[in-house]
């Protein structure tokens, strides 16, 4: 039958019951008793006979003859019911029967007994519709291939497939450990402008928008970072904000315009404090999610425990290129990476050149945790340096399940350091770099004031939640991914 025939036909059940003086839509419910708790309390409430009220979807509808058999799922069980015509007043097992279809939620009055066949029942006394339902439930959904497709139907997903749903509830149960590691260990949670007048804190291309009241240009924030450090020149020492950037840039696995971060800063502390804090929240949130600190990830059984494994840039890139990265020429970078179809433009330098060839070949091969350390100056317009005059900084990025997990560096505190390397990222916008800083003055005038020593981190909570869940792609984590519309 066609959608629309079904969609007429049920049409017609709701008027039925609204002809029958029966609201479809009522505003509460009656229900005494989820479905896990008249499970948990079944052999109480049989004996005794007590009455319960249960309230859920109609699963699965089989009637025969004056009797009707149930499935009632409340989102946290399932539950058998029987509905007799006999046992029901005023015609009310016809009105079911003629007005009432898989989909619908409805409300159950009844007492709890098990049948010859050892299923626990309720034998129903009254019922109400609650909400009927106008389309019909898929009737294939179960083992759905069109992966597309159940990204856009996420809540016939989450309905349909058990496994869907638990990834979903261990996602917001990580972000509660999160925050309660954090605040524990003595951060703040705060807020900070997610509509920004400079785009700051991570190189990135941002979504523009326009305040009318102020005929401002605006952007959404790509990171919270320059914010927060503005809070450490105000005497915050350790602060943290777990929320959404925005990031106008390529789509796949591990990217999503819109994506969950926590960002974090220490005062008076290092990267190489910062390593262990990290090594002590991984394999703390591991043993909280699993009962221990190992996991399986994409069929990898990987096992967190101190310390991990640490590499150089340098290291990498010549794994991934087989150059010498000090050695190797720009010329040299930008032919490798067109042999490995990676886009050269003339705004790329180096480091850009070595690091996309790195990421290209290598990082995703990289499951076990390791900390990738030694990272170029140009690469790193935040960071400190390892020491006065080096070309090399202060930073670390966490690598782990082939997932960059982790950025976190020894925050620049220099104000005329970091006002020479926002003119160099300006330069690199004029060749071209779009997502090169911009030049933040604000941002240098409150540094001006005196910023403390500090460590800080970025936490990719949705690449943590698809590790931590065995999800492929980070669109298997997000329970409305964007998706480019129906053509």
């Amino acid at each position: 039958m066609p959608l629309d025939d079904f969609r007429n036909v049920r049409i017609e059940k709701l008027k039925r019951l609204r002809d029958a003086g029966i609201d479809p839509y009522p505003t509460t419910s009656r229900r005494t008793h989820r479905v896990t708790e008249a499970l948990e309390q079944f052999d109480a409430l049989a004996q005794s006979h007590a009455p319960v009220v249960i309230a859920g979807r109609v699963m699965a509808m089989r009637t025969h003859g004056g009797i009707t058999f149930l499935d009632i799922d409340d989102g946290s069980g399932v539950i058998q019911a029987l509905l007799k015509e006999d046992a029901l007043k005023n015609d009310q097992y016809r009105l079911f029967v003629d007005a009432a279809d898989i989909g619908d939620f409805i409300e159950l009055d009844g007492a709890l007994f098990t049948t010859k066949r050892g299923e626990k029942t309720v034998e129903v006394t009254g019922w109400r519709m609650l909400a009927k339902a106008i389309r019909p439930l898929p009737e294939k959904w179960h083992g759905l291939v069109d992966v597309e497709e159940r990204y856009r139907s996420r809540p016939l997903d989450l309905l349909f497939n058990a496994e869907v749903k638990k990834a979903f509830v261990t996602r917001f149960r990580i972000l509660d450990l999160a925050r309660r590691f954090f605040s524990e260990h003595g951060y703040l949670e705060v807020e900070t402008p997610i509509l920004q007048l400079i785009p700051g804190g991570a190189t990135a291309h941002p979504f523009a928008t326009h305040l009318n009241t102020l005929d401002l240009e605006l952007f959404l924030r790509v990171a919270p970072e320059l914010y927060l450090k503005r809070l450490l020149v105000g005497g915050m020492e350790r602060v943290f904000e777990l929320g959404k950037n925005f990031r106008n840039e390529g789509m796949d696995r591990e990217h999503n315009p819109e994506f969950t971060m926590l960002e974090a800063y220490a005062a008076y502390q290092d990267h190489e404090w910062l390593m262990a804090f990290t090594e002590d929240f991984l394999i703390w949130m591991a043993t909280e999610v699993f009962g221990k600190p190992s996991f399986t990830y994409q069929g990898t059984n990987i096992t967190l425990s101190k310390p991990f494994k640490r590499m150089t840039f340098g290291e990498l890139v010549e794994k991934s290129s087989g150059l010498d990265y000090d050695a190797a020429s720009v010329k040299e970078f930008a032919a490798k990476a067109k042999e490995l179809n990676i886009v050269v433009d003339k705004a790329m330098t180096k480091a850009n050149l070595a690091d996309e060839i790195y990421k290209k070949t290598l990082r995703a091969k990289m499951m076990e945790p390791v900390f990738v350390v030694g990272h170029p100056l140009e690469l790193s317009p935040l960071s400190k340096r390892v020491s006065p005059g080096s070309q090399t900084v202060a930073r670390f990025q966490l690598i782990i399940g082939g997932f960059e997990l982790i950025n976190a560096f020894a925050e620049l505190n220099d104000p005329l350091d970091q006002a020479e390397r926002f003119n160099e990222q300006s330069k690199q916008r004029e060749k071209g770099d779009e997502e090169a800083h911009r030049v933040d003055a604000d941002y240098i005038e409150t540094m001006e004031y005196g910023m403390p020593p500090a460590a800080g981190l970025g936490i990719g909570m949705d690449r943590l939640c698809a590790l931590f869940t065995d999800s492929h792609s980070l669109r298997d984590i997000l329970l409305f991914p964007l998706m480019k519309p129906r053509t």
